[in-house]
């Protein structure tokens, strides 16, 4: 956006963040976590589904650009982090992502065709500005609950929890908005009495002015999750929401239809739009060419086959089944509060990511792997921190809940 050319950074980051992953102490053990290894395998997979592309360059081409990128995040997270400070380091800075990508859209964002969003890149897109946001808020929340005092990281996360839900609603994204409200239905059902009250009050106002905030054009694509289309006479915003569900519908029929017509190895990893435009040529449905599914796991089961399908929703399952075991086994340390928020914030996060992927086009992107690698990596310092060198008063409790009944310690000698 800036100089008009092509700088690949990202790749000489994750090069040298790699590398050093590899120098200084990284893990690499880490990686063959149980979500881990379901990542390798579907890799593995997408690589075994290349031969039989609709167009092999295109796939291989993807892999390069898109996959290695996402999956090479997933090794330097997963590997690179040392303990629970490290993890907290890692939130923390998520948070101030999140709070950057939030004031640069408050100041360069623009409303392009209704919905706001940047200028170029790919939070160019609104849809994926609003995944950003949803998966950066969960971190924010985090700040707040862990850090003593008022520095300016929790205050601008403070912000951000006011600031985001509007940005979101501005976006005109209906999965962002779908998301939304699951994500705080979770966090309200269990808040003590007194605190819904509040909260309650401050979601109500937060509406009103998301609603003022949002463009007609956003509200009409609003309308559109609750109702269809209709012969009444609409303007024009509203008839652009219209033909916008329709078109998704259109397209999550055809990645069923292009599943059911290759069950086992799909048209390529990223062929989607290839395959459905060679097989709408000539038809009457042609206009929906062209077109990503704007739905992940369609998109990977037209794509990647069934196969495919099950190691990528495996890979996400074993993430929330990991999530879930690191709170039970931190009860009871020291570090059981701090463990306790950092799951709920991870939680809190793929559930971002799988409501929005219900709505967009993200296989091959770097947030799930990106949310695995954490997600490994919090289970892996919290097993090495409570199980393996827990501390003394926590080992000492720990070997009287598993020594027998009838056991009894020596009694200790008098001091002199």
């Amino acid at each position: 956006m800036v100089t008009g050319s092509a700088f690949h950074s990202v790749r000489i980051i994750v090069g040298l963040a790699l590398l050093s992953t590899l120098l200084f102490g990284g893990s690499i053990r880490a990686i063959f976590s149980k979500a881990g290894v379901a990542l390798i395998a579907f890799t593995l997979w997408m690589c075994a589904c290349v031969p039989f592309s609709t167009w092999r360059g295109g796939s291989v081409r993807m892999l390069r650009d898109f996959w290695l990128m996402a999956i090479l995040s997933f090794v330097i997270v997963a590997s690179s982090v040392q303990g629970l400070e490290q993890c907290r380091r890692i939130m923390y800075t998520f948070a101030s992502a999140t709070v950057f990508i939030e004031v640069y859209t408050l100041v360069m964002g623009r409303v392009q065709g209704g919905r706001m969003s940047l200028l170029g890149g790919t939070l160019g897109n609104a849809n994926y500005l609003a995944l950003m946001l949803l998966m950066g808020l969960p971190f924010c929340l985090f700040v707040l609950r862990t850090k003593p005092g008022m520095p300016p990281l929790k205050f601008a996360s403070l912000v951000m929890l006011l600031c985001i839900p509007v940005t979101v609603a501005a976006t005109g994204s209906r999965g962002g908005l779908v998301t939304l409200l699951v994500m705080f239905l979770i966090y309200f059902i269990p808040l003590p009495a007194s605190q819904k009250v509040v909260v309650g009050i401050a979601a109500v106002i937060l509406m009103i002015i998301a609603v003022g905030w949002s463009s007609r054009s956003a509200l009409d694509r609003f309308k559109t999750i609750f109702a269809s289309a209709t012969p009444m006479k609409l303007n024009d915003s509203e008839q652009s929401a219209i033909e916008s569900a329709d078109l998704r519908k259109e397209l999550l029929r055809s990645s069923l239809q292009l599943t059911l017509r290759h069950p086992l190895l799909g048209v390529g990893p990223g062929m989607f739009a290839v395959a459905n435009a060679a097989a709408a040529s000539g038809q009457a449905n042609g206009w929906n060419a062209w077109h990503e599914t704007h739905n992940t796991f369609t998109q990977v089961s037209c794509e990647d086959g069934l196969p495919g399908l099950f190691l990528y929703c495996l890979a996400l399952v074993l993430c929330f089944t990991s999530i879930a075991g690191v709170v039970k086994r931190s009860r009871g340390s020291p570090e059981e509060d701090l463990v306790r928020h950092m799951a709920f914030a991870m939680r809190l996060a793929l559930i971002a990511f799988t409501g929005t992927a219900l709505f967009a086009s993200n296989a091959y992107m770097y947030y799930f792997p990106l949310l695995a690698g954490l997600g490994a990596a919090l289970d892996r310092v919290t097993f090495l921190a409570v199980v393996i060198a827990p501390p003394p008063m926590v080992a000492s409790n720990l070997a009287r809940r598993r020594a027998p009944s009838n056991f009894r310690q020596p009694a200790r000698p008098m001091p002199r």
